[in-house]
C-alpha cells in the first residue's frame, strides 16, 4: 500500500501520526479534550496521561468518556482523511455527546442521572 504521507494531518507540528499521537500528543486532540474539561501534560508517557485523564473526571464512568472522545478524534480525522470535511473542535465534541447519549440508552439506571448531569454540563 502506498502512503503519501506519515505526518499527521491534523495539527500544525507535522509530527508523524502515531496512535499516541493522533489522540493524546496533537494539538488538535489536546484542544478536544479541554473541550470536554480535561487538560493534561502532552509530554508523560501515555499511560500516565491516561491515568491523569480518568484522575481529573473524577467520575466512575471516565472509562466510557475516555473511549468516546477517543473515537470522536479518529472518527473527525476520517472525516478530514477521506471526505474533505474540515476538522473543528466543536464538530468532536457534538460528535462525542452524540455518541455520550447513546451510551445513555444502555447504561446502568443507577449511573444514568450521573451521567446526565455530566453530560449536560459539557453541552
Amino acid at each position: 500500500m502506498v502512503i503519501e504521507s506519515v505526518t499527521c494531518d491534523l495539527c500544525i507540528l507535522q509530527r508523524r501520526e502515531t496512535a499516541v499521537h493522533l489522540i493524546l500528543r496533537c494539538n488538535f486532540a489536546q484542544a478536544c479534550w479541554a473541550s470536554i474539561g480535561v487538560n493534561y501534560v502532552t509530554t508523560r508517557p501515555m499511560h500516565q496521561i491516561l491515568r491523569r485523564i480518568r484522575s481529573s473526571l473524577g467520575v466512575p464512568f471516565a472509562t466510557e468518556i475516555i473511549i468516546l472522545m477517543c473515537w470522536s478524534i479518529w472518527t473527525t480525522r476520517n472525516s478530514w482523511i477521506f471526505n474533505n470535511r474540515d476538522p473543528s473542535v466543536q464538530e468532536c465534541k457534538a460528535k462525542f455527546c452524540m455518541e455520550f447519549k447513546l451510551i445513555l440508552l444502555k447504561a446502568k439506571r443507577s449511573n444514568v442521572l450521573a451521567m446526565e448531569s455530566w453530560l449536560a454540563l459539557q453541552m
